[in-house]
């Protein structure tokens, strides 16, 4: 009987179990292609879906690919994913473009999610299996070693399972990301008709070689660095002739790590990078339409007014071009501050009498 029993078992782990670590294999591997294929899209090179062709004699319009960084950027605050988003195109394919990015991030997180308890299965059977290896040694068969190779196989498929569904997370786009679409959404209807917006979106974070505007070393020779970053940008003509042009900046303050020696101990240590503070800053412009518009003064809009979350630092009016420099000591600004720039920048217009 007990023959019977180790030529079932032996037979079990010879013919059967091989066709199931294939199956498995072969069954996980094509789960994951999917998620994996969307994260390429999602992270690395995140294309808008094209705009129908427009008619001949209609304005040409163009959605240029959104590039995101693949890793967490040290600049932002918490963990984001850092996007860049370069934009040529009327209101509303620059919000279903974003839209889909939301989308897709969701579609991606679903899918972890969904196989997050894989790898943890995929151990339990490899256990399994290596149990049946140790079952077979204790019936007094020489072990075939076949039971174990496939309990490792298994676990080699969920540590790879594991770190796919790790790195195919999409973290949350940065605050900036959400107030650029209300910006979008409420200046929509300003825009001349088949006009878009052209400029970008950088939300890779300030903290970058690329971003350094300048260094300077203190008397100990330790370097700070001074970044500036100009995280919106972007040129709109307006329905009444107007060109509207806005900068949104944050300048950052940062002294690097160095090499230093304790007061107390004597020894040399690392001293880490010392945030020394931020602020941003917002340039309006309105190139004014003459025909239109006379450029009068408001009391609303002067320099040390204090508009939503800015404060007005300069506001010049020659060669009827509106230019408005405004701060903040936020790191993070709300689209109704911006807005609220733009409002009273506008505020300095005046129609003419026909």
């Amino acid at each position: 009987m007990e023959d019977w029993i180790g030529y079932a078992i032996l037979g079990f782990g010879f013919c059967f179990m091989p066709l199931v670590f294939v199956g498995i294999a072969v069954f996980v591997i094509r789960r994951m292609r999917k998620p994996a294929g969307t994260m390429s899209i999602t992270r690395a090179t995140t294309t808008a879906t094209p705009p129908a062709r427009p008619q001949a004699g209609a304005a040409t319009s163009r959605v240029s690919p959104v590039r995101a960084t693949p890793t967490l950027s040290s600049g932002a605050k918490g963990d984001f994913t850092p996007l860049y988003l370069n934009f040529s195109n009327k209101p509303r394919a620059i919000l279903d473009n974003m839209s889909t990015m939301v989308a897709q991030a969701e579609k991606v997180n679903a899918t972890k999610t969904r196989w997050s308890k894989g790898p943890r299965l995929l151990f339990w059977l490899g256990l399994g299996l290596m149990l049946v290896e140790g079952l077979i040694f204790l019936l007094g068969y020489t072990p075939s070693c076949a039971f174990v190779t496939g309990g490792i196989a298994l676990w080699v498929i969920g540590i790879v399972l594991s770190v796919s569904l790790k790195r195919s997370q999409v973290q949350a786009f940065p605050p900036q990301f959400d107030e650029f679409e209300k910006i979008v959404e409420t200046l929509r209807d300003d825009l001349r008709p088949g006009s878009g917006f052209l400029g970008n979106l950088d939300l890779t974070g300030a903290r970058q070689s690329s971003k350094v505007a300048r260094a300077a070393n203190d008397a100990r020779g330790r370097t700070t660095n001074y970044y500036r970053d100009q995280w919106l940008n972007f040129k709109a003509k307006l329905f009444d002739g107007n060109i509207l042009r806005v900068s949104g900046i944050q300048r950052l303050k940062e002294r690097n790590g160095y090499w230093g020696r304790g007061k107390v101990s004597g020894k040399s240590k690392w001293k880490p990078a010392k945030f020394k503070g931020s602020y941003q800053e917002l340039k309006v412009r309105i190139a004014v339409n003459s025909e239109m518009y006379k450029i009068v003064p408001n009391s609303e809009i002067k320099v040390d007014s204090q508009i939503g979350e800015y404060t007005i630092n300069a506001v010049d009016t020659a060669g009827g071009i509106v230019t408005v420099l405004a701060s903040s000591p936020r790191e993070a600004v709300s689209a109704e501050s911006v807005l609220g720039v733009l409002k009273s920048a506008y505020g300095l217009l005046q129609l003419k009498k026909a």
